[in-house]
């Protein structure tokens, strides 16, 4: 038992003095290299944080790569959108383009024809106003001779020109619609005396005149291309038709004489 104690003894004493002889190796170790340990750790350090922030950088500049990335892919679809719609305008204008040359080819066309077509207005409005009855002669036919001298001059457009001769015949076509009077010397039947009387138009309808005083009254005979007294059961029916043209008395009714087609014969 006594041996069997100093043999564990002896044992155990041989792992104690190793114990101890690395506990003193690392001592001496741990003496020797601690503050290249130190140092060492000092630069891993430095090395984490410059890594680190080139971490950080690098994840910036992710960040913002995909934030273009994303704007750029926006930036496309809003292109693809402006291209669609760019791309139906430019099928419109086209559209337009085919329509606008097939106007213009037309409008050569309508050209070439206006000319004659706006001279034959013009001489026509001539013949009518010298077959009509004669009021505001002088007007009507300086109106006339306005057209014909425009009509010659080749610094008006001719869309210019022929507006003038429909607002010519729009002023003819007005005086259908419209009554007034005027004073003028006008020789008297039969005997032609000169005197001042009223003459009144109604409308195209008849255009007859009366003395200033009232106790005369005529008309243009459309027939005869004269001026004819008429009957004096016309003198107040007149008068009170001039009234009417000067706005003196309210609208009605006056009789007036008219041309009455004659019946033709069997």
């Amino acid at each position: 038992m006594t041996h069997y104690l100093g043999k564990l003894l002896r044992r155990n004493l041989r792992y104690i003095v190793v114990i101890v002889a690395s506990l003193v190796c690392v001592s001496l170790a741990t003496q020797t290299t601690f503050e290249d340990v130190f140092e060492e750790i000092k630069s891993l350090n430095t090395l984490a944080t410059e890594t680190q922030g080139k971490i950080n950088d690098l994840e910036e500049e992710h960040l913002s790569a995909k934030l273009q990335y994303r704007n750029k892919l926006k930036t496309i679809d809003g292109q693809k959108v402006h291209n669609r719609a760019l791309t139906l305008q430019i099928r419109k204008q086209e559209d337009n383009l085919e329509t606008l040359a097939e106007s213009i080819a037309k409008v050569d066309l309508i050209k070439s024809q206006i000319t004659p077509l706006m001279s034959q207005m013009i001489e026509g409005l001539a013949d009518l106003i010298e077959l009509d009855k004669p009021f505001d002669l002088e007007e009507r036919r300086k109106r006339v001779e306005d057209l014909r001298e425009l009509h010659e001059r080749y610094d008006v457009e001719d869309s210019e020109k022929f507006a003038q001769v429909l607002n010519a015949y729009e002023i003819e076509s007005e005086y259908g619609r419209t009554m007034d009077v005027k004073q003028k010397d006008l020789a008297l039947p039969p005997d032609g005396k000169i005197n001042n009387v009223n003459i009144l138009r109604v409308g195209r309808i008849a255009l007859v005149y009366q003395t200033l005083e009232g106790n005369e009254t005529g008309w243009w005979n459309p027939k005869s291309k004269e001026w004819e007294r008429l009957p004096n059961r016309y003198n107040t029916p007149i008068k009170n038709g001039i009234k009417m043209a000067n706005k003196q008395l309210t609208s009605g009714l006056f009789q007036v004489p008219i041309l009455v087609p004659e019946e033709e014969e069997n």
